[in-house]
């Protein structure tokens, strides 16, 4: 998973919460235990790849099923069914996420629309509001992930293959009229090396985008 050789080549801040959009077989959520993430939330909106989720983590002994035993528990992955069509901010009030992930998630022409405002709502942070982000930061990153913008909101990254240019541009389109900051930090934060039996890895096509909202 890109995403995992991403956290694994930065200095990942143990502080922050990662929530995970789309999580398929939970990769991403493992690694993120591994590298001491304060809390862990998966999330997919299809119950079959949910089911298949949850049975992986819990060979990584990683998934605690009661609520309350999540709430006392110290990194463990809790595993949830998200839909962006039918999800609204109540549904996300409770997930604590300093970082939002996503990959490979902008195919869809038609899920364009509610993954942009599903990620409205998460990069909004704990109170529903958001200032101003300075243009400045922008696209940078420094020697660690930052896992709030410098007002303090959550920050999303995306891993993506832009395989239909129409697809990306609707995207593209969709979160600049939601006020939504999306920049590619491909070439300064991209993974720049890989274990030995990873080198023949083809990640040119994979682009890494930072998303934030401007207001």
């Amino acid at each position: 998973s890109y995403l995992s050789l991403f956290f694994h080549s930065q200095n990942f801040s143990p502080k922050n919460a990662a929530l995970r959009l789309g999580s398929g077989v939970g990769l991403v959520g493992v690694c993120l235990n591994h590298v001491g993430a304060s809390k862990v939330i998966l999330t997919d909106g299809d119950a079959s790849t949910l089911t298949n989720m949850k049975a992986n983590m819990e060979m990584n002994n990683l998934h605690i099923e009661d609520s309350q035993l999540v709430k006392e528990s110290k990194n463990k992955v809790e595993c949830k069914y998200l839909s962006w069509e039918e999800a609204c901010e109540s549904d996300l009030r409770d997930y604590q996420r300093d970082i939002v992930l996503g990959a490979d998630i902008i195919y869809n022409p038609s899920c364009v629309p509610h993954l942009v405002r599903v990620l409205c709502m998460l990069l909004r942070g704990d109170d529903g509001r958001h200032e101003s982000v300075n243009a400045a930061t922008n696209g940078e990153i420094g020697d660690e992930v930052s896992g709030t913008t410098a007002t303090g909101g959550p920050v999303a990254y995306i891993a993506t293959v832009i395989r239909n240019a129409d697809t990306f541009n609707c995207f593209a389109k969709a979160a600049a009229d939601a006020k939504l900051s999306v920049v590619n930090i491909t070439s300064s934060a991209a993974p720049s090396s890989f274990l030995p039996y990873m080198i023949s890895y083809d990640r040119s096509s994979v682009q890494l985008l930072k998303i934030t909202l401007l207001s």
